[in-house]
């Protein structure tokens, strides 16, 4: 009994972390225009305005870091294009509909408009 009691918190743990890694991005494409979103019902409702992200680095990666030099890269967030929340699917996502005018894909960053 008290190996299934673990075994069932341990499962329960390792799926809820999942979900909190994928918070943000793009589960699913469903259509050139349509997304599952890793935002739910607490997060948005319908007629919500997302945003979708893509990181754009510039700078190299030094890789001396015996001389002294480290990654001098950097990183920023650059926006896609938007969407509006057309259906909340769940405690954890949401579909999304775009005018089309980029390319989505599975693990673009989204966020909420503010």
């Amino acid at each position: 009994m008290k190996t299934i009691l673990m075994t069932f918190t341990l499962a329960l743990l390792l799926t809820s972390c999942a979900h909190n890694f994928m918070r943000g991005t793009v589960a699913m494409k469903t259509d050139k225009k349509t997304a599952h979103v890793c935002l739910g019902n607490n997060d948005v409702k319908i007629g919500d305005k997302i945003d979708f992200y893509t990181n754009q680095c510039t700078g190299h990666s030094g890789g001396g870091r015996d001389e002294g030099e480290g990654d001098v890269r950097e990183c920023k967030m650059e926006i896609l294009g938007t969407g509006t929340v057309s259906k909340i699917l769940n405690n954890h996502y949401s579909e999304v509909k775009t005018d089309g005018s980029f390319q989505l894909a599975e693990g673009t960053l989204v966020q909420k408009q503010k």
